[in-house]
């Protein structure tokens, strides 16, 4: 497992390469207004980087050390970023994270990764402050049933070589059921479906 996280670190930025241009102008619409304290969360390779401004402190969570390592590279030069070699859902994070401490947490191609998304989600809550945001960009599964069934179809297999990455998840909704609101969102398609937005803790 090592092994594979190491080679699909690897070759994760040259395989994303001609998606992530596609994504490019999403990213940088959701991340370079933020302010104070910045959760990334799984923040992979660190596509990012880039689009935080420089005043922000980013706390940068990611459990693979592939990974990470090659998040440290790109981070240098880049402002205040604090790295940690961990699950989003890993206890020990809760020792380095005050609760209500963060003013947006982001999301981006990882939500379909983490095993618990709920326990995730409720972690953003805890961690977020009352008027904080959640920033997402996330793939999710398809709206027409045929194309729902096939990444059901294909899924399995897609997420041992995806290290972890689920085809079919209706990420949207979880957010919503957990008890966000949208302050602004989109749907698109790039290949895949896409949600995209900036979200806020329901006041109710």
């Amino acid at each position: 497992m090592k092994a594979y996280q190491k080679l699909f670190a690897s070759y994760y930025d040259i395989f994303m390469r001609g998606f992530e241009k596609r994504l490019y102008k999403r990213r940088k619409e959701l991340l370079s207004d933020l302010e104070g304290n910045v959760l990334g969360v799984g923040e992979g390779t660190g596509v990012n980087f880039q689009f935080y401004p420089e005043h922000t402190r980013v706390f940068s969570v990611e459990p693979s050390k592939p990974m990470l390592k090659k998040a440290k590279e790109k981070a240098k030069g880049k402002g205040h970023i604090t790295f940690y070699n961990y699950g989003i859902n890993d206890q020990a994070l809760d020792k380095k994270l005050e609760p209500k401490s963060m003013d947006a947490i982001v999301c981006t191609l990882v939500l379909c990764t983490i095993s618990d998304p709920s326990l995730a989600l409720e972690n953003f809550k805890k961690w977020l402050k009352p008027n904080g945001k959640l920033i997402i960009l996330e793939h999710i599964h398809a709206s027409k049933p045929i194309n729902k069934a096939l990444q059901n179809l294909v899924n399995p297999v897609w997420k041992v070589f995806g290290d972890g990455c689920n085809l079919n998840r209706n990420t949207d909704e979880l957010i919503k059921a957990a008890g966000f609101e949208a302050m602004q969102e989109a749907y698109f398609k790039q290949t895949l479906r896409f949600h995209a937005g900036i979200f806020k803790l329901q006041t109710n």
